[in-house]
């Protein structure tokens, strides 16, 4: 009888496989798979390299290896991402959320902090995808009213199961729809955050395989230069802003000056600024709506 085969040798493998294909960090890419398939952490799995693995366990961890091999992400493979300290639920329905998208969150906690803001300021999180933003936010001001939006209904179902699993979703409303558009007549914000897709069109072809081919192409796609999505929000946001509320939104690579020329544009909106990323890259456009209506 063929014995089972060590955590070590299916590590050493499957490292060998990942390397050969070209992912990055095929060593670590291969504990997080193999920690999954017999549902431990790498700590544990480390002190445990010599032990037999059983075989549901090791024909789970093949076919992780497969996936991953066809360069489905490690996320979407595993189930979950880390962001802000929380463990969400992603798959092929969401973006993943990046590290660089917390310079949102922590932005919109400053804003929230010294603007003066009501006992229970309304937060509105517009093309919310997982909900990564708005349920951190949630978190972190929990006696917050927050709004999530987004055109896609599947992307709705991952925000709400990642709400229950946060605690927060009786703090939570979701609405399915276009940019602000979904948003009942009369509702106004103290702080709107988004991060809509912001991809030049003929830029997706040089993306990661991994990006390009299996993240929702709908959240990735801005149009010609990337800012579609955002010219709509700066029309709209502003109306759905209280007199003083912020607008916070992330954006790529070289897009600073565009979108502040947007902004400086609509004289409903007045001190926008960009904030950089701990990489030292323009991250954040921020703006603010005039405290009196401009004629």
């Amino acid at each position: 009888m063929q014995s089972s085969p060590s955590a070590a040798h299916l590590l050493a493998r499957a490292t060998a496989q990942l390397e050969r294909a070209g992912i990055p960090t095929p060593q670590l890419e291969a504990a997080v798979l193999l920690a999954h398939a017999v549902g431990s952490d790498r700590t544990h799995l480390y002190a445990r390299l010599r032990h037999p693995v059983g075989p549901q366990q090791v024909s789970a961890f093949r076919h992780s290896v497969q996936r991953r091999l066809r360069r489905e992400p490690l996320q979407y493979i595993i189930g979950v991402q880390e962001f802000w300290s929380m463990t969400l639920q992603v798959d092929r329905r969401v973006l993943i959320p990046r590290p660089e998208t917390e310079v949102v969150v922590e932005v919109a906690l400053r804003l929230l902090q010294h603007q003066r803001a009501p006992h229970r300021p309304r937060i509105l999180d517009v093309g919310t995808g997982s909900g990564c933003i708005a349920i951190a936010l949630a978190r972190e001001v929990p006696q917050a009213e927050v709004w999530a939006t987004d055109i896609s209904p599947d992307a709705l179902i991952v925000a709400r199961a990642n709400a229950h699993r946060q605690g927060v979703f009786r703090q939570m409303t979701f609405v399915q729809g276009d940019l602000c558009t979904p948003l009942p007549c009369g509702v106004a914000f103290d702080l709107l955050v988004a991060n809509l897709p912001y991809i030049p069109h003929d830029d997706l072809v040089t993306l990661q395989p991994e990006v390009r081919d299996w993240e929702p192409q709908g959240a990735l796609d801005g149009g010609r230069d990337g800012l579609d999505c955002y010219r709509r929000l700066i029309q709209e946001g502003w109306q759905v802003l209280r007199p003083g509320g912020w607008l916070v939104m992330e954006i790529g690579h070289g897009q600073r000056a565009a979108m502040l020329d947007l902004l400086q544009r609509q004289p409903h909106l007045t001190a926008a600024t960009c904030v950089a990323d701990y990489a030292g890259l323009d991250r954040v456009i921020v703006a603010r709506r005039a405290e009196r209506n401009v004629a």
